[in-house]
């Protein structure tokens, strides 16, 4: 609800709500929450929902998604790019997604699109703070932890099981080239050209660089879910994965490309900020192995995809970056643009001079998270 009335936001949704969902009369809004960590491209409210069906009473625990626009980490960010990948996904076994209420593309209700969907069972493992130091994960026996890990990694492959030319066909960028791996690349292109905004980002600019000398010459095309890490994964009791959500990165291309974001992120959570790696999670090794096993084949070229995962995220914090600066909560001639662990390990990579992460980064991290929480 940010940057909206409470009591306006509720009786526009009520209204909404009167009128989308069937069956459904005497509606009223019994309880409103903005969760932490709503995420960045869009913002989550939950609402909990009396009314009867039927003659009789019901209660409904729905989620609302919100687009924010006006600094979109992502290019052409569109709610109804994941809102079609979920629809496409119900019902698919072993990939459990949210029950779709509506789409509203209407900005005139609350000042830019969003969906309803039904709120799903589970708990995500947070980010905030950093789940190998305290939170439910931590808690667990160490056999418990390996098997939070590889439900998600088994979980991610039967996403890329699901044919994509069985209802995913949305998926392909017409003109960018042949669905899979050359439209993925070329949507990077231009993600990193838009970016940039004709800035020089010459760590940046020589991985995608790289990327495109360097690119496997055969790929599989998979249905890709885009951010497949355990803060986007609802786990049950019993651990077993009760939901996929947050599918705005979906698209196509190999399986890879998911398996390196998910080992790139386990990397940064513990190498990344010097914190030891929980007890009990699989090795990169026995994560791969996992993969190969419930996907059915070898996992080829991972370097390469590990790559493109740095550099997919290096993008997100030139867009991170700007974003704070639209908000006024840094100065553009911060060096955090071009001084942040995720150019320092493009750098590495390519034996480039390795940009020093200093005081600008931590307050670029300090700004984010600040943000995050209002």
């Amino acid at each position: 609800m940010r940057g909206l009335d409470r009591d306006g936001f509720v009786s526009t949704i009520e209204r909404w709500l009167l009128a989308v969902l069937e069956n459904c009369a005497d509606l009223s809004i019994e309880q409103v929450a903005v969760p932490d960590g709503g995420g960045y491209s869009a913002e989550t409210t939950l609402i909990d929902v009396r009314c009867v069906e039927d003659g009789k009473p019901r209660r409904r625990e729905l989620v609302l998604r919100r687009q924010i626009e006006g600094s979109d980490l992502f290019l052409n960010s569109d709610l109804g790019w994941q809102w079609n990948v979920m629809k496409a996904m119900a019902g698919r076994d072993g990939v459990p997604v949210p029950v779709l209420v509506a789409l509203e593309r209407d900005r005139s209700l609350l000042g830019a699109p969003f969906y309803v969907m039904e709120r799903m069972p589970g708990r995500t493992v947070p980010q905030r703070p950093n789940y190998n130091l305290s939170g439910w994960l931590a808690d667990l026996a160490p056999h418990d932890r390996a098997r939070v890990w590889r439900n998600n990694v088994e979980a991610i492959a039967r996403v890329h099981n699901v044919n994509w030319r069985d209802g995913f066909e949305f998926l392909s960028r017409d003109g960018q080239g042949a669905p899979g791996l050359d439209q993925y690349l070329r949507h990077v292109e231009d993600w990193h050209r838009w970016a940039a905004a004709g800035r020089e980002l010459p760590v940046l600019d020589a991985a995608v660089d790289w990327l495109r000398r360097n690119r496997p010459a055969d790929s599989p095309v998979s249905v890709l879910w885009g951010d497949p890490i355990p803060a986007n994964t609802l786990f049950a009791e019993n651990l077993d994965v009760a939901g996929l959500i947050d599918w705005e990165m979906a698209a196509l291309g190999p399986g890879e490309i998911d398996l390196a974001w998910f080992l790139m992120f386990d990397d940064f959570f513990s190498v990344g900020m010097n914190v030891p790696r929980l007890s009990g999670l699989p090795a990169r090794e026995e994560i791969i192995a996992i993969y190969e096993a419930e996907a059915g084949h070898p996992v080829r070229e991972l370097d390469y995809y590990e790559m493109l995962a740095i550099t997919r995220l290096a993008i997100i914090m030139v867009r991170g970056f700007d974003r704070q600066v639209g908000l006024g909560n840094i100065t553009s001639r911060s060096k955090a643009l071009t001084h942040n662990p995720t150019m320092a390990m493009l750098a590495h990579r390519l034996g480039l001079p390795v940009p020093e992460v200093g005081a600008d980064f931590a307050e670029l991290v300090a700004a984010a998270g600040k943000q995050e929480r209002k």
